[in-house]
């Protein structure tokens, strides 16, 4: 046998622990919104666009326009937050994992 339970178990332990800890510090990540850098310059420069297009083109059209903008940007924050708890939720679930490996769980 290459390692007694014991050892095992600490090391599966540690690997849960440290998954886990990786999933709760990516969700905080995602939750602070550091991943939408991109997709926010993509945005930027659609609503520069936006504004040449009220210049030269119908009002109507510009303010729909706007409007769907706002509607992409408010459904990818949505989507973000939603992505970030859910890795959270995932990443403590893995850490109270960890600790019934570790302690076994005495009710």
């Amino acid at each position: 046998m290459i390692f007694s339970a014991d050892e095992f178990r600490s090391i599966f332990a540690l690997t849960l622990f440290l998954i886990g800890l990786l999933f709760v510090l990516a969700g905080f990540w995602k939750l602070m919104a550091f991943g939408l850098t991109n997709h926010a310059q993509t945005l930027a420069a659609q609503s520069a666009r936006l504004g040449q297009k009220s210049i030269a083109e119908d009002v109507s059209r510009v303010t729909q326009a706007a409007v769907q903008l706002s509607d992409s940007v408010n459904n990818l924050v949505r989507t973000s937050a939603g992505v970030g708890v859910f890795l959270i939720v995932v990443g403590f679930a893995l850490l109270a994992a960890t600790y019934v490996v570790m302690f076994g769980l005495h009710v």
